[in-house]
């Protein structure tokens, strides 16, 4: 009789353990992975905007719609006739001349000018992109890049 209810009390304890250790896994598997979010959001944060060779990085950001994604990237002052957008798995390239030259004095901490042409920059994306599944629009210097999933 007490042996009955011992080992149910056993089975109940080992179960709520169990439950506990699946539960503080995944909190710490989830705790990791928006640490992980987190630190490549300072990364590219840090990352110098412009770079000596004569290209800017433009603005962007992703918002997740549920079936596709919109990429939005600020251009402005690019010839939108020059707009280059290629997929590689789940990287977007982006490449945008300027319609004009535009300088800057004093940037790099030096009393130098620097020159700028174009617009580059690799956004990593959430998943792989099927280019026969994007659309992409521009108006007066924003892009709007439609990815399907």
């Amino acid at each position: 009789m007490y042996s009955d209810e011992f080992d149910e009390f056993f089975k109940r304890m080992r179960e709520l353990e169990k439950r506990i250790r699946e539960y503080v896994e995944s909190e710490i598997e989830k705790t990791l992975r928006e640490f992980r979010d987190e630190l490549k959001y300072m990364e590219d944060a840090f990352r110098p905007m412009w770079h000596h060779q004569g290209y800017l990085r433009p603005l962007y950001s992703i918002r997740d719609r549920g079936n596709y994604i919109e990429v939005y990237v600020d251009l402005p002052r690019a010839d939108e006739k020059s707009l280059e957008v290629k997929f590689q798995d789940n990287y977007m390239y982006i490449k945008a001349k300027l319609r004009e030259e535009v300088r800057f004095h004093g940037i790099t901490g030096q009393s130098g000018e620097t020159r700028f042409y174009e617009y580059r920059d690799v956004i990593e994306l959430p998943f792989k992109v099927y280019p026969e599944k994007v659309k992409i629009e521009t108006r007066r210097g924003r892009v709007r890049i439609i990815i399907y999933k």
